[in-house]
């Protein structure tokens, strides 16, 4: 992704993404409970 700092363009890496949405949140929307708990995310 290029955006510009100072009237520089600039590259900079994208934040990671499925399906356009933010890794964590896919996983809070999609993951079940054992899930979770097995990857220590259960909070």
């Amino acid at each position: 992704m290029i955006i510009f700092v100072n009237g520089k363009q600039k590259r900079v890496k994208r934040p990671p993404t499925v399906d356009g949405i933010p890794v964590d949140e896919f996983i809070s929307r999609n993951a079940d409970p054992i899930w979770l708990h097995q990857n220590g995310m259960w909070e």
